[in-house]
């Protein structure tokens, strides 16, 4: 049994190493459906599950909330130094309006959800986990750790939520690149679509390959000692601030400053260019999963059924309302489909769902799943709240 920290995380390393090695080695085709993250995960539970290491010791817990402290908010920097504001404009009233739709349609399948099914969930803390499933669902994985932080969602309820997430997300994913394509056409002409929108707004935003490149020591030490700086003046000056403003938390106050001067960095210097910002940010995500999901016990797989019936609920809310949306907007179906995506898989899948679709779609999708990760930590936080009124 691991009862040291650096032992602890060490393993998770090395868990995280072997699983995408040798699923890179050995490129079955199984991995289409059950990719590494999710392996990585499965594994983590099967070794908390029969106590590979102990929770239960300070030293191996500290590690894991002292990681996922500082880790959290610098990975949330990675993500939205890549945002550029003003490109996210130039996709226009009618395609902002779209991601809009798919934000709000989850966001109502989520309190439905929530007073149906709150009770047979069994979860804890009712409104913090639907708050971080939301956050998740309108961002991404890095908003998801933010809200369970800021709102004290503890390691048992937070366990529970990404197993709800993982139930749900791959099926959908996969409906979303399988289904959307087979029926888009009819879709089209039953919404009167205006196929060429998207194509339009593409040659505007072109994304490039931003960030994607090799990067070099200085473009990692800039990362890092702009990143790290960014995130200790918030843990610095959410306190005070929190003082002044005493509706927002300080740990709230850290995620705004952080999302804020990331976005504003990425929008107004060439900070957002740094090679090395897409494979930091993803990387750290992976790793930040498998720490997160240290905590979890396979006995909590009892519920998948009722998880899964949970995210099928919310889902179907959120695809009929926003069907229905693409109607009056006359918006196409594979557009509505990389909404949907950008908010519900975030930055690292909204690309390769946009892919299925077209060349077209990938620049949108990317600057939509941007836009998510900027207001999915909000949004996540203000679910929260109002269902801690209306519960």
């Amino acid at each position: 049994m691991i009862t040291s920290g650096l032992g602890f995380l060490a393993l998770l390393a090395l868990i995280n190493a072997a699983v995408f090695y040798l699923t890179k080695r050995y490129p079955f085709r199984v991995y289409k459906y059950l990719p590494p993250i999710i392996i990585v995960f499965i594994i983590v539970v099967i070794c908390n599950t029969f106590r590979v290491w102990d929770m239960g010791v300070d030293e191996v817990k500290g590690a894991r909330q002292g990681f996922l402290d500082i880790v959290i908010p610098f990975m949330i920097f990675t993500i939205t130094l890549q945002t550029d504001i003003r490109k996210i404009i130039k996709m226009g009233p009618k395609l902002l309006g779209t991601f809009f739709a798919a934000t709000i349609s989850i966001c109502i399948g989520m309190v439905i959800t929530c007073l149906v099914l709150a009770s047979p969930l069994g979860l804890e803390q009712i409104p913090e986990s639907f708050g971080t499933w939301t956050a998740s669902f309108t961002g991404g994985i890095e908003n998801l750790y933010a809200v369970a932080k800021a709102t004290g969602l503890s390691d048992a309820a937070l366990s529970n939520v990404l197993l709800l997430i993982n139930v749900v997300f791959r099926p959908w994913m996969t409906v979303l690149i399988v289904a959307v394509v087979a029926i888009a056409p009819k879709y089209n002409q039953w919404a009167n679509a205006d196929t060429d929108e998207i194509k339009r707004v593409a040659k505007k935003v072109d994304n490039g390959e931003i960030g994607k490149g090799a990067p070099s020591q200085l473009d990692l030490f800039v990362i890092a000692g702009i990143g790290f700086s960014l995130v200790t003046a918030g843990m610095y000056l959410g306190e005070p601030l929190s003082k002044i403003v005493t509706f927002i938390p300080a740990e709230v106050w850290l995620y705004i400053i952080v999302t804020f001067g990331g976005v504003l960095l990425g929008t107004f210097t060439k900070l957002g260019q740094t090679n090395g910002l897409v494979l930091i940010g993803g990387t750290l995500a992976v790793f930040s999963l498998s720490v997160s999901s240290s905590s979890t016990d396979l006995r909590s797989f009892m519920n998948a059924g009722i998880y899964l019936l949970a995210g099928v609920m919310v889902l179907g809310i959120h695809t009929i309302i926003l069907l229905l949306m693409g109607k009056l907007m006359k918006m196409d179906l594979c557009t509505l489909g990389i909404a949907s995506i950008a908010n519900v898989g975030g930055v690292s899948s909204a690309p390769v769902v946009a892919a299925a679709y077209g060349e077209q779609y990938q620049a949108v999708s990317v600057l939509m799943a941007a836009l998510g990760s900027i207001l999915g930590t909000f949004i996540g936080l203000g679910m929260t709240e109002f269902l801690r009124m209306l519960l």
